[in-house]
């Protein structure tokens, strides 16, 4: 299955331009995915916004040395559909972001804002792996 991971709310809290803190929980799901035999693609708006911005994504992600090594990634950010598990595993395509209507989330940790909880997610995931 081909995944497309969302950053800024996914992988880590809202901060941007700079890189909030990390997600926990989200490696742990992302390095079992990648062993099942999954694709990872970094799909983020941030490659539209500065492509800095995006390269230090990717270094966040790559440097982490708790996930295989992504390596392909969007070159304009595809908009997620709604979190349907059942739909994503037909169509070989999910959405990990946490603008996906309906995927699990949680309060962030240092801002008002909401961001992807992996342990739901997980949770979710093992019910269909």
């Amino acid at each position: 299955m081909l995944i497309l991971l969302d950053f800024d709310g996914t992988v880590v809290e809202h901060q941007y331009p700079a890189i909030g803190a990390y997600n926990e929980g989200c490696y742990e799901v992302v390095s079992a995915l990648q062993n099942a035999g999954h694709e990872i693609i970094l799909n983020t708006y941030r490659i539209e916004l500065a492509t800095e911005a995006f390269d230090e994504a990717l270094q966040f992600l790559n440097n982490s040395g708790k996930i295989n090594k992504i390596e392909k990634y969007t070159i304009r950010k595809l908009h997620p559909e709604p979190w349907n598990l059942e739909k994503a595993f037909q169509d070989g395509v999910l959405y990990l972001d946490d603008i996906c209507q309906g995927i699990p989330l949680k309060n962030a940790f240092h801002s008002k804002t909401l961001m992807v909880d992996w342990q739901e997610v997980l949770k979710e995931l093992k019910l269909k792996l």
